[in-house]
Order: structure tokens, then sequence, then C-alpha cells
């Protein structure tokens, strides 16, 4: 410890300390025993005076003289008011853009005093040790985009407890494959993935809480354990649990959106990558001290888990009924599949970026590029359906019909025997009700159509609704692999009761009776 005599002195050695001898604030309050505050308040006093001048002091008061701030305390006001939560640093930015050549302090400084914040209560972060835990979060934004529009959208957040390497991505959704893709994204960005990961209680991730304790999706469960990494989750209420990860979303609202245009989700989503790598990766973080690339770098990086051989599937897989115009319908969209697979119930998987459709016999059929949910689009068909035009007669579709079951082909001669003319179209009609019905249940129901000879469709339709329990496609899966695994599965035999009386009673004789 230094003595000095006077607190000018001790401004005058901690100045050139810091400056020319390279002085952290931590070394100089453990030097002079003082606090870091005391520090930093000193130097940045020295700061604003050698971007501001010295004021002289006549007759106890100051004597106020130009700053260099005054030529820009319009545009920090217009600034302030369209972008109330923009940081000083992105104020430094566009006041340099426009001339400035200040220092950043005197612009924080001026900034606490024209928009003063409430004081919080101080949390307390537990910090962990590289590759050891990340903290994954969402957050909801409303972005006026130049070209798209308004627009909500969902900010995916993700950071590295130990380096506070951040990674973030938007979309429009939050659903199941949206949360693993991002996840996918996260991992390949730090190239590996920490040992743990905090999560709140939401619905992909968490499906109830039981006896106090999450009860964790498991498709969720399956994604996540192919990477090993375990999940945490949060109690309810504790969102201070995951402060690490809901700090940042201040960094991105001040540094990334505010001050920005963007043109669509893509501008968005190109600017959030360069944001990434030019700012998040690079700026000296509040609480380490360090630019989080150089701790990630240094560190954290050799500490992660590596990343599989093979990445997880994220696809989306469902069932689909082709319709009679040799389509399938998945959110608003309707994707052409081959003319003869016209009312076949065909398996979708829906990836990212991609619709790929299957046979009954789960071989390729074709393959799509995936549109824009809600976008209502139907993609030209001419290279799948060819030129020819689409019958609709009743022998495009006869064995298709034939396949119901027993009571088809009674229903059939009495469609072609009666007075319709348009036996294609009934038929096409009473195999599109696979979608709703088991092909059990259709075959019943006609007949119950022939008993009366009713060999029309919407009779059909009506049977089934009175007659008949619907059911999802998705629930064929369930039921056949019910079935499959019942047959595996050896045949249960309730043992006689007396067997048990007679284990008791054995146990009871050989027991000691001191």
């Amino acid at each position: 410890m230094e003595f000095l005599h006077n607190r000018e002195e001790l401004e005058q050695r901690l100045v050139v300390m810091q400056t020319r001898e390279g002085w952290s604030i931590r070394s100089l309050a453990g030097y002079f025993a003082i606090s870091r505050n005391t520090v930093r308040q000193i130097l940045r006093k020295h700061e604003a005076r050698r971007d501001e001048g010295h004021d002289l002091v006549v007759s106890g008061k100051r004597v106020p003289r130009d700053s260099k701030l005054d030529p820009y305390r319009e545009l920090i006001e217009s600034l302030l008011e369209k972008y109330p939560k923009l940081t000083g640093q992105r104020f430094h930015e566009e006041l340099r853009a426009a001339g400035y050549t200040g220092g950043i302090s005197i612009l924080r400084d001026h900034l606490r005093r024209i928009r003063p914040q409430p004081k919080k209560e101080p949390v307390v972060r537990f910090e962990t040790d590289p590759g050891v835990q990340g903290q994954m979060d969402w957050s909801p934004y409303t972005i006026n985009f130049s070209a798209a529009g308004k627009m909500k959208v969902q900010c995916f957040s993700y950071i590295l407890g130990f380096s506070r390497r951040h990674y973030i991505d938007f979309s429009q959704r939050r659903d199941f494959f949206t949360l693993i893709r991002r996840h996918q994204d996260a991992f390949s960005h730090f190239g590996g993935v920490p040992a743990q990961c905090l999560y709140d209680s939401e619905k992909t991730v968490v499906l109830r809480w039981e006896g106090g304790k999450p009860v964790i999706n498991p498709a969720f469960a399956a994604f996540i354990t192919h990477y090993r990494n375990q999940p945490i989750i949060c109690r309810r209420g504790r969102a201070e649990t995951k402060g690490k990860i809901e700090r940042p979303f201040q960094y991105v609202e001040g540094n990334l959106l505010c001050g920005r245009e963007f043109r669509d989700l893509e501008d968005l989503r190109a600017q959030a990558r360069w944001w990434l790598r030019e700012r998040s990766d690079r700026h000296i973080h509040e609480t380490t001290g360090r630019p989080p690339i150089e701790l990630f770098l240094e560190q954290e990086a050799a500490a992660l888990h590596s990343l599989p051989l093979h990445p997880y599937d994220s696809g989306e897989v469902a069932l689909r009924v082709c319709d009679i115009e040799g389509y399938l319908s998945f959110e608003t969209n309707r994707y052409p599949v081959p003319y003869e697979y016209v009312t076949d119930i065909l398996t979708m998987k829906a990836t990212e970026h991609e619709i790929v459709v299957y046979s009954p016999e789960l071989s390729l059929i074709v393959r799509h590029e995936r549109l824009p949910a809600g976008a209502g689009i139907r993609l030209d068909n001419s290279a799948i359906h060819g030129t020819r035009t689409i019958r609709y007669g009743l022998e495009p579709v006869r064995d298709q019909f034939l396949a119901l079951g027993g009571f088809a082909e009674e229903f059939l001669l009495g469609l072609q025997n009666g007075t319709r003319k348009n036996g294609g179209f009934h038929a096409r009609h009473i195999l599109l009700q696979k979608e709703h019905y088991h092909c059990e249940d259709i075959d019943r129901a006609l007949g119950h159509a022939c008993r009366y000879h009713a060999y029309d469709c919407k009779a059909v339709e009506r049977i089934l609704r009175s007659k008949a329990q619907p059911r999802t496609l998705e629930s064929i899966r369930i039921s056949q692999a019910e079935q499959e695994l019942s047959a595996l599965m050896p045949e249960t035999v309730q043992r006689p009761l007396d067997e048990y009386a007679v284990l008791l009673d054995l146990t009871s004789q050989n027991q000691d009776p001191s």
C-alpha cells in the first residue's frame, strides 16, 4: 500500500498507473486500499475532463465550457425518443457515424442523467466451470419490417455459462421442431455441447409438474439425450435462476434491434449472424471483463462435449390422404404427388426446408421445397402429374376401392347399375373418408348402405358419422405399435392365490420366534 498526502496526488497516481503502466482496476483498488468503484469514478472523471476540458472555478462557481457532445444533443434526444432502450455503445456508434470524436464515458454519463434507471435488487449469480452449463430461453418481439410489414417473431437465445458466448436466431414459430432445430444450430455454432442446460417449464420441454418434480417431454428427452446434455428445469416463478440468459435479451434489444432497420425475417437473421460475430463475441462482458470469444477459445471450447457423428433427425412426420386431384395438404399449402396414389394414406416428412412424401410401403415418391406456413400456395403439378388430363372416372381408383373390404365390390356394382353416371366421384369421396375412419368401419358402412340400396357417397358418410368412431391418422401408428408389442410379449397367466398363501405360511414358520 502506498501512502499519499492528498486526493489530487491519489488521482494522479491512479491515472498514470492505469494508462501508462497497465494496472487493472482490481489491482489499483488493492494497492491503494480503496474500493473499485472509487477507482472507476476517478478514472471516468479524468476521461471526461480530457473530452470536455477542465472547468475554471471563480468565486466557488464553475464557468461552463463547451462539450464535444453539444453539437449532437438533438441527435441524442431524437434517438432516445425513437429507441428508449438503445445502449450507450449503440449511441456511440451512431454519433461516431455522424462525426463525433469524443469518448464513450462522457456519453454514458450524459445518458444516465437524461434517462435515470430505477435501482434493482442485486441477484447472486452462480458461476460454473468451462463446458458445464448452458442456458436457453425465448423472447417475443414485434418487428416493423420495411418490406414485409409488421410481424411478431420469436428470438431463440442460448448462452454458455462460463465464457458467456451467445447464440441467437429468429423464427415465426416456437413449436417443438423449431426448438430442437435451433438447438442444433446453437451446438454447431459452438462446435460442441455443454454438460447441462437450464430451461423454463415451457410445454415443449416440460409436460407438467408432479409431486414438485418436472415431467420432461419424452420427445425432447430423446433429442437432448442424443447430444449427451442433461436438462435442468428451473422452479416456476424463479426467473432469476437463469439470469445469464435473461440479461442478454436486454443487450439484444438495445444493441441489435434498436437503431437498425430490417427488410424481412431473412434480413433480420442475416444481420443477427453478423451481430453475433462482430459485436456479441467481441464486446467486453460486464461480469467477466473479457470478450466472450476469448474465454471461449482459451478455456471453454475444449471442455464441450463433441457433436455426434450423425445429427438428430428433426423432421416432422405425419400421415396424409392424397386428395382426388393428386395433392397433399400441409400448413395450407398443397404439394403434388403422382396420380396413382390418389386416396392412398401416405407418409409425409417435413424438414425445415423440404417436404418428402413416401408410399404406404415407405418407398420414396417425391420431394418438394417446403413453402412458408400459411401461404396457401398450390405447387405446379406439370412435372408430377404430366400434361395428361386427370380422369375422374371409376377405373383409376377401382383397386383402391376394392381394397376397403368385402362389401366394396357389391357397393360398386350397385353404383354402376344405378342411375348415377358419376360413380368415380362417389368412389373418391368415400375413399377420402380414410382420413377420419378406419377402412374396416368404411367397409361396414358400405355393407349397411347396400342393404338399403343407398349407393351414394353422402349416405355412406352419414352412416359413418352415426355408427363409427372417428380417429386421427397419427393414431394408426399407435394402435399398430400396440398390436405388434402385444404379439411379442409373452402371455401372462394369473397364478392361483393359494400359492401365495403357502409362501406366507412358510415365511412365518421360518421366522425366529425370539
